[in-house]
């Protein structure tokens, strides 16, 4: 079967938007990985910060003599806060994106 110049252009331009359907559908696919992969890292370092915080302060607290019924006495806190600070700004600065 014979196409004219017409029909041929039609089906070009039809293959074309197709085509570009199904990149912007794996262009979606890939964005979607790559942000649940810096999640997910993200959270591993946060979750890693957080733990060697309370190791810190739990060493604090035993050179304090705090018994572990008893609340944190203002000082460690306070340290606790700034640690934490501290901890977010330095992942902050080597590239999340949060």
């Amino acid at each position: 079967m014979m196409m004219t110049p017409a029909s041929r252009a039609a089906a070009l331009k039809r293959d074309k938007a197709v085509a570009a359907k199904l990149a912007r559908a794996a262009g979606k696919v890939a964005a979607a990985e790559r942000r649940a992969a810096e999640e997910a890292a993200l959270t591993d370092s946060v979750k890693k910060g957080r733990d060697a915080i309370e190791k810190k302060i739990q060493a604090v607290r035993k050179a304090m003599g705090v018994r572990k019924n008893e609340p944190n006495p203002v000082a460690i806190c306070e340290m606790k806060e700034r640690m934490e600070f501290e901890m977010m700004c330095a992942l902050r600065k080597e590239g999340g994106s949060w």
